[in-house]
């Protein structure tokens, strides 16, 4: 195993450059000053002290050795144990500037950072005037990046929205984890932005992080009370029969009048707050259904009623809520529907627009 002091000078395996080393944690963990300014904790395994061949070190220390480094376009990430300051663990989408020093000028080279102990399998779909088109797919090892593109700014409006959906597995005794589907969700605006490239310690570079999923969040998904089942029954049956507000007197009055704009338009906020005001014991999963549950009695009402326009407010937030939203509706005969107008509702809402044949 290297030794290492203050003083020495140490080329880094894994980037290139390299720094002096300040201060020694241990046998594993080194302080090393690089160019530009910060003073970084570093693994050993990671450095080779000047003048040394890379020949003299063990396997596991060579750039060979490091796993995932053998393959194009993946790297390790610079993932350091119980670091107190490190990203929680989860996966992330990076914009990093090809040149560093020109952070608003060069290109951006986008890559998925798997900061997790789990492999993942992913499937990655760009948001291209609001139609999903899938762009890659495939698989990673624990705690590696992987480069998934290079592009000008004005090309990072297809990933504005865009979704990435993850499946974590491991070997041996494991902790399961629910699968993930998350929105690539940032304005594009941001990329012309220098603060939005803050340094990046998992990469060693100045980069722009999109948090997609973290581990602990995937974890909770599982994680359910008994009664649970029982509490998203009462609740269906309390939205189906309009318990969660004062229900309208008895009449010609349903359940649409309250979204009502006028008599020919509906208005729907589809917002969990809006359905209950109890969501302890829900996963997001519960959450899901509810809301798509009354999405679709909603839907059949306004039919009945002969309505000619609904508007669901469905939010950003993941994503999830309205790609479920699109896959009912593009199952649904006599309609069509649109992204609502930007400047009432931003991109938070679809309008549905129904027609007949008479």
């Amino acid at each position: 195993m290297q030794k290492f002091k203050p003083g020495d000078r140490v080329i880094f395996l894994n980037e290139k450059g390299g720094g002096v080393v300040t201060k020694v944690i241990d046998d594993q963990i080194v302080h090393v000053a690089i160019a530009e300014g910060f003073e970084i904790p570093y693994s050993t395994g990671d450095l080779l002290r000047e003048g040394v061949s890379d020949d003299d070190l063990p396997l596991t220390g060579r750039r060979a050795g490091r796993k995932g480094s053998d393959r194009e376009g993946r790297e390790v990430l610079f993932s350091i144990p119980n670091k107190v300051d490190q990203r929680p663990e989860g996966i992330y989408l990076a914009m990093v500037p090809t040149d560093q020093d020109k952070v608003l000028e060069s290109r951006l080279e986008l890559q998925l950072l798997n900061h997790s102990p789990y492999g993942v399998s992913f499937g990655i779909l760009l948001n291209q005037s609001g139609k999903y088109s899938g762009f890659a797919h495939g698989q990673m090892d624990a705690d590696t990046s992987l480069v998934l593109a290079k592009v000008g700014r004005n090309e990072i409006g297809d990933w504005a929205n865009g979704l990435v959906q993850l499946l974590f597995y491991q070997d041996g005794n494991t902790r399961p984890l629910s699968p993930a589907s998350a929105t690539i969700g940032f304005r594009p605006v941001k990329v012309y932005k220098e603060d939005s490239f803050p340094y990046e310690g998992l990469l060693r570079k100045k980069a722009f992080v999109i948090e997609l999923a973290t581990i602990s969040a995937q974890a909770q998904v599982l994680m359910k009370d008994d009664n649970q089942e029982a509490d998203l029954r009462l609740l269906q049956e309390q939205t189906s029969e309009g318990s969660r507000k004062p229900r309208p007197a008895e009449g010609k009055e349903g359940m649409m009048d309250k979204h009502k704009v006028d008599d020919q338009i509906a208005e729907v906020d589809l917002h969990i707050g809006e359905l209950t005001d109890n969501l302890t014991g829900l996963s997001n999963a519960d959450m899901l259904r509810v809301q798509m549950d009354y999405f679709r009695r909603c839907m059949e009402q306004a039919w009945k009623e002969r309505l000619k326009k609904i508007i669901f407010i469905h939010g950003v937030g993941n994503g999830t809520l309205k790609m479920e939203l699109l896959r009912s509706l593009r199952q649904t005969e006599g309609i069509e529907f649109y992204d609502a107008p930007y400047a009432r509702y931003g991109m938070g809402a679809t309008e549905v627009v129904f027609y007949r044949h008479r």
